[in-house]
């Protein structure tokens, strides 16, 4: 997926947004990136996607991070997930929400329309588990 100014400028509002994009050398793609958890809360209406991402960081340098990405004020969600691969990821600003397209090996791509996203690096380097394990999902 390409780019935009517009995709860039949601990544650098989130919290660690700046230290991916440091440690990256740009903004994440998220192409290749194997999921290893969807929960949605009610109480708190937020939907959140752990992911395991690995890319070359400027210098030709592979990194390895899990990152996760939390949608709050959740308009609506289509997340046609029929393996743990994303092909990518986008943001782009509709009015006050932001749309997410997410886009999958398998083409059954989904969207997420929310008020707000967050992204946070949650461990550098970490203990890669079996791409092929079922995607856990929680409803809380």
């Amino acid at each position: 997926m390409e780019r935009s100014a517009e995709h860039d400028a949601v990544w650098a509002e989130t919290v660690d947004g700046g230290l991916l994009h440091q440690l990256f050398g740009f903004y994440p793609t998220l192409h290749d990136a194997t999921i290893r958890s969807i929960t949605y809360s009610r109480g708190m209406d937020r939907l959140e996607m752990t992911l395991d991402y690995e890319d070359e960081a400027e210098g030709d340098t592979p990194l390895r991070a899990r990152i996760s990405i939390a949608w709050t004020g959740v308009q609506s969600a289509k997340l046609g997930i029929e393996d743990n691969f994303l092909t990518g990821l986008r943001f782009k600003r509709r009015g006050d929400q932001i749309v997410t397209h997410l886009k999958t090996m398998d083409q059954a791509d989904g969207e997420v329309v929310s008020e707000g996203v967050e992204a946070k690096l949650v461990a550098l380097d970490p203990t890669p588990e079996e791409p092929t394990q079922p995607i856990m999902f929680r409803l809380e």
